[in-house]
């Protein structure tokens, strides 16, 4: 398992980011993390690089390369790393749901990828649990879309379920 860091979060120490973020991570997945995924340009990736250190897990840095790619550079250097990584760690932005937004499409379009977040003004990372969407044809919402079809206990997929 590749674990891949988008987002960063300087304003927490490096005691707050192992012991409340990354160990919590680590205890929860099944199989051991084999490499880490940083940007390079952070404080905190500095301090998730201490800890893979320590747990003796190798970790490679991604630089953005702001000469040749200009404002895309953030943006290409992130997709890189979540293209690489089988779990994410994502922290949202302060003042930006840029991260937490892109948290939840990483989600929807990789169910097999773990996806953390760890909340602007939190430090608990949450497993995003994302409900994929669900895939009806169109005959087959032509067919629901009828108030008997709607309504129906035995129908195979129902629109609406009115059990609370």
């Amino acid at each position: 398992m590749f674990l891949g860091v988008l987002g960063t979060r300087n304003s927490l120490t490096k005691q707050i980011i192992q012991n409340e973020i990354l160990n919590p991570i680590l205890d929860d997945l099944e199989k051991p993390i084999r490499k880490v995924l940083l940007p390079d340009d952070a404080l905190s990736s500095t301090y998730i690089e201490a800890w893979a250190s320590r747990k003796d897990i190798p970790v490679e840095l991604f630089k953005s390369d702001w000469t040749s790619n200009g404002k895309r550079a953030g943006v290409l250097r992130d997709s890189e790393i979540e293209r690489r990584s089988s779990v994410l760690l994502v922290f949202e932005g302060a003042r930006s749901r840029y991260y937490l937004d892109r948290a939840e499409k990483i989600a929807k379009r990789r169910p097999d990828c773990q996806v953390y977040v760890v909340g602007a003004n939190s430090v608990s990372p949450v497993l995003l649990d994302v409900e994929p969407e669900p895939s009806i044809t169109e005959k087959e919402e032509k067919d629901i879309l009828t108030i008997p079809m709607m309504f129906a206990k035995n129908a195979t997929k129902c629109l609406i379920n009115d059990e609370l």
